[in-house]
């Protein structure tokens, strides 16, 4: 979503800033994954063996262990934005918005981490419908928060952004 909205409504080097990012964002979110499947297994191999105490240990340690990676992530993230970028040869036409995107993405990542926890355990406990329903919500609305982030309040690569970041904190509150 981010990148059709960029592209259309912003214009040609906006998609290049966010569709670079992508690139970013895709190791953020294969830890976050790994997370969501490492918790999945274990608790479905404690739910379905009926050791609940142990279930909730797990689930807790999870949680514990996704919130230190995703700080860490974060602190990479954040104190090592331009190299990232610079790694990937951002062109320097797009590196100020690619930066935009991923300081701003970067602050939404415990919202990522915590909604692939979570869904990790309702899928461990058989419910995959939730976390669907969870993020279907969240898509739909984060297309229409670009698009009035990007027409109506005119925030460019930012607003998809800041779109994104609300969008996928309302998915983890849910």
């Amino acid at each position: 979503a981010d990148s059709f909205v960029a592209g259309k409504f912003i214009g040609e080097n906006a998609l290049a800033a966010v569709g670079n990012s992508y690139e970013v964002t895709l190791i953020f979110l294969a830890f976050a994954f790994g997370c969501n499947i490492g918790c999945s297994v274990i608790v479905s191999q404690l739910f379905g063996s009926g050791e609940y105490g142990r279930m909730r240990t797990a689930v807790s340690t999870s949680c514990i262990f996704s919130a230190v990676l995703c700080l860490l992530l974060m602190c990479l993230g954040i104190l090592g934005c331009d190299l990232l970028l610079h790694l990937i040869h951002t062109p320097a036409e797009v590196f100020e918005d690619s930066k935009i995107y991923l300081d701003i993405y970067i602050w939404g990542l415990p919202f990522v981490f915590f909604y692939n926890i979570a869904t990790g355990i309702f899928s461990a406990l058989g419910d995959s419908k939730t976390p669907f329903f969870c993020l279907a919500i969240s898509s739909t609305s984060n297309i229409a928060v670009d698009i009035l982030f990007v027409t109506s309040f005119h925030m460019g690569v930012a607003g998809v952004a800041w779109a994104t970041l609300l969008c996928q904190g309302i998915s983890c509150i849910l």
